[in-house]
């Protein structure tokens, strides 16, 4: 299977560089992208014979583009098929999908990036998903990660470690702060996030969130008038 990419002129904080469309052999593209003209227009150059186009999730950097290439070349947007094998993750958002290669490729969409880490913003978002998720992924064992956004990983399993870790220190962290009489989300930011740009305040925010609605779930925090605290059954 011929694995080709090209990146979106669409960077930013979260998007990196710009998210990455994968062209797979010259019948299909996974992640068509934004709907930015010159982009669509070049996956139409490179793919004269599109058949099929494969989102990973909804959102604005990955899915648009998919219809115009569908007006544009008569593709389809199908369910997986062609040798590609479709593995839920829900948790950066609640349909995510990945697909999984018979050479054990794996595409990632947002679940896994090619550097820094994936945001999860509830309620759709989901960081107890996310968790499984990654677990899940692990099993199949992988052996190369093509990421939206990012460069490709030859290391899969160990980025796929590496980010179940992040995630159980953060984890780890917000319980740290918490015994430490930190009990707002902002003072738990102040805490955690001690350089960080003021302009990612409100993602890191969300993101302690996120993970304060999974230890809510365990029972191991209680929430109380807007403040959080390390449950007694804990």
């Amino acid at each position: 299977m011929k694995i080709r990419d090209m990146v979106a002129p669409n960077p930013g904080p979260f998007t990196l560089s710009g998210t990455r469309t994968y062209l797979i052999d010259d019948f299909a593209v996974i992640d068509p992208g934004p709907a930015i003209d010159s982009h669509i227009e070049a996956i139409r150059e490179a793919m004269p014979k599109l058949k099929k186009v494969f989102i990973t999730h909804r959102h604005a950097d990955h899915a648009p583009a998919a219809l115009p290439l569908k007006s544009l070349t008569n593709a389809q947007i199908v369910a997986p098929a062609g040798g590609l094998e479709v593995i839920a993750t829900p948790g950066h958002t609640s349909e995510h999908v990945c697909y999984l290669t018979p050479d054990r490729d794996l595409f990632t969409g947002d679940t896994i990036l090619g550097e820094g880490t994936t945001a999860i913003f509830p309620p759709d978002g989901n960081m107890s998903d996310y968790i499984r998720s990654l677990e899940k992924l692990r099993q199949r064992n992988p052996r190369r990660i093509f990421p939206g956004h990012g460069p490709t990983r030859d290391d899969a399993i160990a980025l796929i470690d590496e980010y179940i870790a992040h995630r159980m220190q953060r984890e780890q962290q917000v319980i740290d702060a918490l015994r430490a009489g930190a009990h707002t989300i902002p003072e738990m930011r102040r805490r955690i996030y001690r350089e960080l740009d003021e302009r990612l305040y409100g993602a890191a925010e969300v993101q302690i969130y996120a993970h304060l609605i999974k230890l809510q779930d365990e029972g191991r925090v209680d929430a109380r008038d807007g403040a959080y605290y390390v449950s007694p059954r804990a």
